[in-house]
């Protein structure tokens, strides 16, 4: 039984998204795979193997069949859901940024481009940084107003060093 063009078309794989980190075309790979939509990452091991090749390769692709990409397109296209139920904690309401009122919001744990150079020659624990930050505009703040304060206190840090090292005449900063 020969296959026509359009049963052909429909069964090929087309590239819905690419990723150029893992976790993220893992997450959306998931998402696909609760759907029973069937998905598979291209490039995926080698770029594992890797990074360094990853935009050399066109980076990691999400790969659907053409007749579901539609159907996994919308799904990988909802909104974040505002707030939700979580057994045994209650409700969660999820950070909005204080600029663009966007719920596209990832929070960052990890200076690491300080961290990994630091790891690489052996440096101490890494460098905690409690971040929030807004996909849409790029905004960061602190995690918690304990946070913003221990921020504000780094940055005044040199000004306080100066009067401090005027007052003693002696080296800080």
């Amino acid at each position: 039984m020969a296959i026509t063009d359009a049963e052909y078309e429909n069964q090929r794989f087309v590239v819905l998204r690419r990723f150029r980190d893992m976790p993220d075309a893992f997450l959306f790979s998931s998402i696909l795979d609760s759907a029973d939509i069937e998905n598979y990452l291209a490039d995926e091991n080698l770029i594992r193997m890797d990074w360094l090749w990853c935009d050399f390769l066109g980076r990691i692709k999400l790969c659907v069949r053409n007749a579901d990409a539609e159907a996994a397109l919308s799904l990988l296209e909802q909104d974040v859901i505002e707030k939700f139920d979580v057994d045994g904690v209650g409700e969660y309401q999820q950070p909005r940024c204080p600029v663009c009122q966007s719920l596209q919001v990832s929070f960052r744990g990890l200076n690491k481009a300080v961290d990994y150079v630091s790891a690489l020659f052996g440096g101490p624990r890494p460098l905690h940084r409690s971040l929030w930050e807004c996909d849409a505009c790029g905004r960061q703040w602190p995690e918690s107003v304990r946070s913003r304060r221990t921020i504000f206190l780094l940055q005044d840090l040199p000004s306080y060093c100066w009067l401090w090292q005027s007052s003693t005449s002696s080296a800080c900063c």
